[in-house]
């Protein structure tokens, strides 16, 4: 049995390893789509004569050049996206097409409702088409706003040249702003909280304020989405995405460096409504599973999510929570009925979505948990102490079993899982 929990872990990284290369592999682009996409961006041409891998002249059927056609990636929040654009001869641009991403589908529902795209026909393919340049973003999707600009932007560029025009510079500063200093001093308090010795008094405040600031106002709640997006090689430009990378490094770091989680338990926002929850009722009905049946419980979940993500090539795949729903009040249905069962399992049981669900934190916990084996093989190797036998697990908070509840707690536990499973699973299912 001890052997086979060590192995179980390398097989599934090996998996996971195995799916991720077999993907990069399966989605490589074939010259077959590439003109497919051509031919849904000008279908009136007869012909295609490329000019590069991802750029082509189209001609009628008399040879009359008709325009240009290019093709432009750039990382979103969830991933890589691929449009493609159209270059009339004058140089003048036709609002871009989007062939395949790896976004939140709501927030391009969100530029499409804005009018966003429509913007690109006032513009021409020497124009910077650089986001907040001389082109509008959308609030609450910015990160896919500017995903969109950066492959317009890529996509139109060979056309300048061989047009002959001189493409506008105007290069994106990098921004430290009120927003990123603000979340870089959350993860500075909850480091600086963690340390002291009344620590406890500090953790509800500062788990409402970034409730407040890091959930409603930024909707920058660490989601499994970012984690894949660095395994998968999709790192967004640091220029306009800075709050992507502290947020991301403010969750990792002090899990590998110090082996703590200090996220889930100083930061989270959505751990701070699922404490609100917990206040409001009172309530903290036993779960129907042990501390240690909770945690194999989560991996499990854990490893469907990266497999999911990792066989689409898509990270936002496998990233299910409901964060993105309360936090930037835009979702599917699936997400919304997903926030519904937790929210009100919350009142039930502590913290449902952290213990039996929250693929994030799981990943955090087996992150920090690492780093402390490690600390305690090089001390053994250093001092030769014999091993001490590892303590037994002490149930958490949310796992304690209150003997006063009244009946059938499983029951409703397993009604609550069964819910939230099934809203997990169409969520997947719409992403993949």
């Amino acid at each position: 049995m001890a052997a086979m929990k060590k192995i179980l872990p390398v097989l599934a990284l090996v998996l996971l390893a195995g799916t991720l290369l077999f993907s990069g592999q399966a989605h490589k682009m074939n010259p077959a789509a590439v003109e497919g996409y051509y031919r849904a961006l000008l279908p009136e041409a007869d012909y295609f004569r490329p000019v590069s891998d991802k750029f082509a002249a189209a001609y009628d059927a008399g040879g009359l050049l008709l325009g240009y056609t290019g093709l432009g990636s750039a990382v979103g929040y969830g991933g890589p996206l691929l449009l493609g654009v159209t270059v009339a001869p004058d140089g003048a641009l036709r609002p871009p097409v989007i062939f395949a991403h790896r976004e939140t589908p709501s927030y391009l529902q969100k530029l499409t409702d804005a009018g966003y795209f429509d913007q690109y026909a006032q513009k021409k393919a020497d124009d910077a088409l650089v986001l907040q340049y001389d082109l509008d973003g959308v609030s609450g999707a910015t990160l896919s706003s500017r995903a969109v600009a950066a492959a317009v932007h890529a996509a139109a560029r060979p056309a300048a040249a061989v047009l002959g025009l001189t493409p506008r510079k105007a290069e994106a500063p990098l921004v430290f702003g009120v927003k990123e200093i603000s979340a870089a001093a959350l993860f500075a308090l909850s480091l600086l909280a963690s340390r002291l010795r009344i620590a406890g008094k500090f953790r509800l405040p500062l788990l409402v304020l970034s409730a407040a600031l890091l959930g409603f106002w930024l909707n920058r709640s660490l989601s499994l989405a970012q984690f894949g997006s660095l395994v998968m090689g999709f790192f967004p430009a640091p220029a306009g995405n800075l709050l992507w990378y502290i947020v991301l490094a403010g969750a990792l770091l002090p899990a590998a460096l110090l082996g703590k989680n200090l996220y889930c338990f100083w930061i989270c926002p959505f751990c701070a409504i699922q404490e609100a929850a917990h206040r409001i009722s009172r309530l903290n009905l036993p779960f129907a599973l042990n501390p240690r049946h909770l945690r194999l419980l989560k991996q499990g979940v854990l490893f469907l999510a990266l497999f999911f993500g990792f066989l689409s090539l898509n990270p936002s795949a496998a990233s299910f929570e409901p964060f993105g729903v309360i936090f930037g009040l835009t979702g599917s249905n699936a997400g919304w009925y997903l926030l519904f069962t937790v929210l009100v399992a919350g009142f039930f049981f502590h913290r449902f979505w952290c213990v039996v669900f929250c693929p994030a934190g799981t990943l955090l916990d087996l992150l920090a948990g690492w780093r402390r084996q490690l600390a305690r093989l090089w001390r053994r190797q250093t001092k030769k102490t014999p091993p001490s036998p590892s303590p037994s697990p002490s149930p958490s908070p949310a796992a304690q079993t209150d003997k006063k509840t009244a009946l059938r707690p499983a029951v409703i536990f397993w009604a609550f899982f069964a819910g939230a499973l099934a809203c997990i699973v169409m969520t997947v299912l719409e992403r993949i």
